[in-house]
């Protein structure tokens, strides 16, 4: 019996002991708001930084593969009238497929509307939740302009979506009527100037470099393709005058 209690004496003892090594960090008995802060960033940047490049790499493909990565197609007719797109979001937020329909579609039309803008485009700088609501704007000139203000004021995403809603009123006051669909001359001749315009410069896409490494037969039928363009350039400003 004597020699059970001191056995559990010394088990109790080194329990005690094992306890008292134990040291928790300061932050946990006192409050540090600026450990608190940093974590904040570092997690925010951290998510926003997965969550952006998902959307991207999601929208990317998405138009590339149900709208051969020509926005105008996407921007012509609804998501709906697509049969195999329309399939897809029916398989939305299933067990093989865990994914979102607004996701879907946000990653679709950030895609299309950040075709038409240059590579160094400010709106391509701000975390997701910003660039969704975006999203609402038709004209590209008012996507970086609203952008870049978001950038210099440090707007939230409530004001700036604040903003956006006067811009979308103020639209739809002026027009009347909702979005038109885009007559087939007009995306035809934007086709032709995306083929032909660097996204990143705006200037053309063709360089010196790449016509001096033309065989003389491909620089010939470069200039009989060229020579046919102009006189389809010439067509048009004629029906378009």
């Amino acid at each position: 019996m004597v020699e059970q209690r001191n056995a559990l004496t010394r088990r109790n003892a080194s329990d005690s002991a094992s306890a008292t090594v134990v040291a928790l960090p300061k932050s946990a008995e006192k409050v540090d708001r600026e450990l608190v802060e940093r974590a904040v960033s570092h997690i925010r940047d951290e998510l926003a930084k997965t969550v952006t490049r998902g959307m991207d790499e999601v929208g990317r493909y998405l138009l590339q593969t149900f709208y051969d990565d020509d926005p105008e197609l996407y921007f012509s007719a609804s998501p709906n009238k697509h049969a195999s797109l329309r399939l897809l979001i029916e398989r939305c937020e299933s067990m093989d497929f865990p994914v979102s329909r607004t996701f879907l579609a946000n990653a679709l039309r950030m895609a299309a509307v950040s075709k038409d803008l240059p590579r160094a485009a400010t709106f391509r700088r701000l975390p997701s939740s910003h660039r969704v609501e975006l999203l609402r704007l038709k004209a590209p000139e008012n996507v970086e302009r609203l952008a870049s203000k978001a950038i210099s004021q440090k707007l939230s995403v409530q004001k700036l979506r604040a903003l956006i809603q006067k811009e979308v009123e103020r639209d739809s006051a002026g027009s009347g009527r909702g979005r038109k669909r885009t007559p087939q001359a007009l995306r035809a001749i934007e086709a032709c100037l995306r083929a032909l315009r660097d996204e990143e410069t705006g200037k053309l896409l063709v360089r010196r470099s790449d016509v001096d490494e033309m065989t003389e037969e491909q620089l010939a039928r470069a200039q009989t393709a060229l020579a046919s363009l102009e006189k389809r350039v010439v067509d048009l400003r004629r029906l378009l005058s």
